[in-house]
Order: structure tokens, then sequence, then C-alpha cells
């Protein structure tokens, strides 16, 4: 399994719950647990890449043909290392001031 290296300059995290939502004619609602395990995941931006910089983190998602794929990160936020895979339609590279941008999502799997 490849290991996700490369530079980012900004991450968050996401943690939730999915929350099955069961509205009733009545208005009223029921809410359940669909897996007992919380959803984690990370949002990450490389921010002033060159060209060969922006072209690694495009390489590295085709590589994983984007969704498809698992790989490792290590988490900054506790330094534990995470299966993830790219979030659908999340990675992103943008041009400014001759510069490039690139940003993206990772799923934690379980």
């Amino acid at each position: 399994m490849a290991t996700f290296s490369l530079e980012y300059t900004s991450i968050e995290e996401l943690y939730g719950y999915n929350v099955l939502v069961t509205e009733f004619d009545n208005q009223s609602e029921q809410r359940r647990l669909k897996t007992a395990s919380p959803v984690r995941g990370f949002v990450c931006t490389s921010d002033v890449l060159t060209l060969a910089q922006m072209q690694e983190h495009t390489a590295f998602f085709a590589a994983r043909s984007g969704a498809l794929d698992t790989f490792s990160f290590v988490s900054p936020f506790d330094a534990v290392t995470y299966t993830v895979r790219f979030v659908p339609d999340t990675f992103r590279v943008s041009y400014s001031a001759g510069v490039f941008n690139v940003a993206w999502e990772f799923k934690v799997i379980v």
C-alpha cells in the first residue's frame, strides 16, 4: 500500500457520525446510528506549488485511480497512520499569481 508523503500547507480534521434520520407524517423523527464508529477524514491544501510539485500531487491521485484505491496517511493531529482514500470529486487544482494550489479530501477507511 502506498503512503501519502507529499507536502501540504494546511489540514483540517473532519469528525462525525453516520446518523440515519427517519421523518414521519406527524412531523416527528427517529434517529439512529448507522455505524458505531465515527466517520473521520481530512481536508488538505498545498499552496504555492511549482509546476513539478503540482504534477507530483496529480500523479499520486491518478495512481490511486481517484477514489478507487486506498493508501496510508499519518495524521499530524495524533501521529496515527490511517488507511484512507480520496473522497470522490474533491481533488482540485488551481493556478493564481504564478503558483499552483492543490486541495483534496481523504476519508478514513475502517
